[in-house]
């Protein structure tokens, strides 16, 4: 295990070490896309390095930060520390487990989850999980979408994922797509999505 290093994005300092995803593009695109009101619940799924959840916190949002990877939530830890939150009355933890398994009853007003999206299985080291989608790369992504309550959801697939497989459980889910955002990397295309959950009257809520 390599020692933790420090390294920025977008204005803050994030702790890192050889298990732990570095973010990338996949981040950025979830960033440009992420709004979060004052005192909303927020869950950080596949926390890593803590910056989605760190940038959520920025904006007022109460926040609680889940990876199954252990090494990663000791980057978010480290994270938070370093940028002078981890005191923050809105943190509100950070849980080493798989998906919600570790959750007993809890909704959120905004879930965020940049998932291993690659069409692949490498579970040899705890890094691997970062991108280890499944057979179709879609799987990590569809479960959590069976699970988690949340108004809104702030998530991200490839064009190497089952996109099919992916908008069915988004419509499953009674989520509507209301905003898109795609980036193109050599061959592969990312798609960042904004979800919004429709209500009991057929409606959608306001992000």
């Amino acid at each position: 295990m390599a020692s933790v290093r420090i390294v920025e994005f977008r204005g803050f300092k994030l702790c890192l070490n050889d298990q732990t995803y570095e973010p990338s593009d996949d981040t950025d695109i979830l960033l440009n896309l992420l709004k979060v009101g004052k005192g909303e619940k927020v869950l950080d799924m596949g926390s890593g390095s803590g910056i989605l959840g760190i940038w959520s916190l920025i904006m007022g949002g109460k926040v609680m930060f889940v990876d199954i990877n252990p090494y990663a939530t000791t980057s978010t830890l480290c994270s938070l520390k370093v940028n002078n939150l981890y005191n923050s009355p809105n943190y509100l933890g950070v849980l080493n487990c798989d998906l919600l398994s570790c959750l007993r009853k809890y909704d959120f007003d905004v879930a965020i989850f940049n998932p291993p999206y690659l069409p692949v299985e490498e579970y040899n080291e705890w890094i691997g999980y970062s991108w280890s989608g499944g057979k179709d790369g879609s799987k990590v992504l569809v479960d959590f979408l069976k699970t988690v309550k949340a108004n809104r959801i702030y998530t991200l697939y490839s064009s190497l994922s089952d996109e099919d497989r992916i908008l069915y459980a988004i419509n499953k889910g009674r989520f509507k797509i209301s905003q898109k955002y795609e980036k193109v990397i050599g061959y592969e295309r990312l798609i960042g999505l904004e979800l919004v959950k429709e209500d009991d009257k057929g409606s959608f809520s306001r992000a």
